[in-house]
């Protein structure tokens, strides 16, 4: 019964998360910053290492088709922006996606599941970014993809609200 309780937990704070987030929105759009640190997965024993390389895609081609298609999923479903910045076995990808607030954690939280669920070659190190609304910073998070630390302006502008959800 107790992982009940846990799960209605998390889904009250992703309630949370989104109230706060079409409170600073009112009727507008926002823009959402989603940064990946992917790595390339352990590799077994007795393989060798590659050489350091600098790129937009990684230089090992099974990891690179799965940051390939995970790239191809955010960009299609979410029409998204994406940024890559690899060093061989390991770098960054940036999606910036737009819409409402409701839309954009919904993407959110898809992205996160895809990452974790489709990803064998490679590995989500962590993840990052920023909300915002038009040029204006409307909160931050940081995390990985079993809990993400959210950090949002309080309704008095002068306090900030912290939240920590589970993807």
């Amino acid at each position: 019964m107790q992982g009940l309780g846990k799960l209605k937990l998390g889904v009250e704070e992703w309630k949370k998360i989104e109230g706060d987030l079409v409170r600073i929105a009112g009727s507008d759009q926002l823009e959402l910053l989603l940064n990946f640190t992917l790595v390339k997965a352990e590799e077994e024993e007795g393989e060798e290492e590659h050489e350091h390389e600098h790129g937009l895609m990684p230089s090992d081609k099974e990891f690179a088709k799965e940051i390939g298609d995970f790239m191809d999923y955010v960009v299609k479903t979410y029409k998204a922006d994406a940024h890559p910045h690899f060093h061989g076995d390991h770098g960054t990808v940036l999606f910036v996606i737009r819409g409402p607030p409701k839309e954009l954690i919904k993407a959110f939280r898809d992205v996160l599941e895809y990452a974790r669920s489709n990803c064998e070659k490679c590995a989500v190190h962590g993840i990052d970014g920023e909300f915002h609304l038009g040029e204006d910073l409307a909160g931050i998070y940081f995390g990985d993809i079993y809990k993400v630390t959210f950090i949002l302006p309080g309704e008095d502008g002068r306090r900030l609200r912290v939240y920590e959800a589970h993807p």
